[in-house]
This record gives C-alpha cells, sequence and structure tokens, in this order.
C-alpha cells in the first residue's frame, strides 16, 4: 500500500487555487504509484477560515469544487481532503451548522465525510464559533490494490483529536478520546490531517504526543500538516510517519510543500528499516529563509515492514 502525505501551502479563501493545488499533488502521486493521498486540515478553504464559514455561499461553493475535484481524480485513487460539511440536523438539534471535516474521494464521488470529534477554544482557535463536534469513530476500509490480502483498515482523525491521551497528559482535556476509540476498533493505521501552527519546539514535542499515541494504539501513525502563513500564524510542515514502536520512519521538510512517499504493507506491528536523525528543533530552523520546493520532484519512498 503506497500512501503519500500531501503537505500544500493552502491560502484563506482561494478555494479554486486551493482545489488545483490538491489536485496536481495528487495527479503527481498517482503517477508515482500512491494508492492514498492525505491533505491536512481544511485544505480546501484554508486554515483558518473564520467568519468566511459565516457566508453560506462560500461554503456552497467549497462543495462545489470538492465534488469537481473528486471527479477530476485518478478513479482509483483515494484522497481524504480537509473540508467542512453541512450540519443537517443544527437546526432540530440547536447545534452549530457545519463540521469541521476529512472527505473520502474516490471513484469520481464523495464516498463518506468523517467529522472532526474534538475542537480546540483556547490560545488562537477558536472552532466552536462555527463546528459542532463529530459523534462517530472515524475509520473506513481501504482495499488492498492486489487483492491479495484484506483491507486496510484506516482510522481517521483530525489535529486536535490527537490532543487528548490521558496516558501522555497525566489528565483529560475531554470527555472522550477518538484514540482511545480507535484502539479498540484496532484499525491498522491511523492518519491525522492537521493545520498546527508553529512554535518554538513543538514539532519534537508533537513526535514525541505522536510516538506515544502509536505505541498505545499498536499501528502506524501518518500526519499531515500544512505550511505557510494565514492571518498571524506561521504553518511549519514537517509531516511526519510514526511506526507503531514509535520510531520516526519519515519526515517531510520544514516550511515547504512536499510530497512524502510511505510504503505500507499489511502486516503489523511494523519494524523500521534503518533509523533517522533525531527529531528536529524548530527554534534551530529559519521559517523565513525557506521557499516552496517544487510539489512534482520525485521523493525516495519510505518503507514500514
Amino acid at each position: 500500500m503506497n500512501i503519500t502525505i500531501a503537505q500544500l501551502n493552502p491560502t484563506v479563501g482561494k478555494l479554486k487555487e486551493n482545489t488545483q493545488a490538491i489536485l496536481e499533488a495528487a495527479q503527481e502521486a498517482y503517477r508515482l504509484g500512491s494508492h492514498l493521498v492525505i491533505t491536512p486540515e481544511l485544505a480546501i478553504c484554508g486554515y483558518p477560515p473564520k467568519d468566511l464559514l459565516l457566508n453560506d455561499r462560500f461554503v456552497a461553493d467549497m462543495q462545489q469544487h470538492l465534488e469537481q475535484l473528486a471527479a477530476d481524480l485518478p478513479p482509483d485513487l483515494t484522497v481524504l481532503v480537509g473540508t467542512v460539511h453541512r450540519n443537517v440536523k443544527a437546526e432540530i438539534k440547536g447545534e452549530k451548522p457545519l463540521f469541521n471535516s476529512v472527505a473520502l474521494l474516490q471513484n469520481g464521488m464523495i464516498q463518506t465525510y468523517f467529522h472532526k470529534r474534538l475542537l480546540p477554544n483556547y490560545d488562537v482557535f477558536d472552532e466552536h464559533r462555527y463546528f459542532e463536534s463529530g459523534h462517530a469513530c472515524n475509520w473506513f476500509l481501504l482495499p488492498d490494490p492486489d487483492h491479495s490480502q484484506q483491507p486496510m483498515k484506516i482510522g481517521v482523525t483530525v489535529c486536535e483529536d490527537f490532543w487528548n491521551d490521558q496516558d501522555f497528559w497525566g489528565r483529560r482535556n475531554y470527555p472522550f478520546d477518538p484514540l482511545e476509540d480507535l484502539a479498540k476498533e484496532q484499525v491498522d493505521l491511523i492518519v491525522n490531517l492537521a493545520a498546527s501552527p508553529y512554535t518554538v519546539g513543538k514539532q519534537s514535542f508533537r513526535e514525541k504526543l505522536l510516538a506515544h499515541g502509536a505505541k498505545g494504539c499498536n499501528c502506524p501513525i501518518i500526519y499531515a500538516n500544512q505550511v505557510g502563513g494565514n492571518d498571524d500564524l506561521i504553518f511549519d510542515g514537517y509531516s511526519v510517519t510514526i511506526a507503531a514502536d514509535g520510531s520516526v520512519v519519515a519526515r517531510a521538510p520544514g516550511f515547504s510543500t512536499h510530497l512524502l512517499h510511505i510504503s505500507l504493507p499489511n502486516s503489523f506491528p511494523c519494524s523500521v528499516p534503518n533509523s533517522l536523525p533525531n527529531a528536529l528543533t524548530d527554534d534551530a530552523e529559519n521559517p523565513l529563509g525557506t521557499t516552496d520546493s517544487a510539489l512534482n520532484t520525485p521523493a525516495p519512498v519510505n518503507t514500514i515492514h
């Protein structure tokens, strides 16, 4: 199973440009043999969209771009796209009108949506203003491309969904833990679509958190973060794949767009074929001194055995 993280630089509000960037990244990943592509959180509208989400026309346009993207993708490529989705029961239940969602695109259609379960409402985050929390445990089955093994059971999380591990924090910040629910489902892989802003030292902390989750769930973690600057936020990327034993298998560069390719067989637990350098500390980087790399530059495939 070949999987690609599309570490993108979406611009808030630029639906056409963001959709085109996702399409081009997916086409390149498909050309290189990928079966699944993962984008960052809210990749189609950019993060944080803020009060643009109160504009019904903007939300409707986003849906149209998403449907066109599904139609334009290679039919046998599966793509997870960060987007929003209307809460059709909002008025009946007195809930927020939207979900922060992940759309599963496959065979020219939007197959289903997965909704973010934990909504941050602190520091720079204000998601309660716009979104309703999802309640379902999110996972899907991805068929083996050679039809020689059982489908891969993939758990889907969105950014904050990963930040409530009681064993890691020593307490819970929310009433329930999406990771705990996915562990009970015995998923083969967990993906996390994120828009996680840069702060000094944050990447090494993220990787400790992700590694703890991988070991606790006994499965690999694929984390897709965005890059770029929106409003007063800087996003550093460093998308990463963590094996079930907590070790780093592959890491995208910081502060630049990138396609990170990973090969995942359906046999778990995983072992890492060779070691990688220790996690970079963010304060050693110069985010203003880097530029976007070309998305169509072939990259080595990192394999989990």
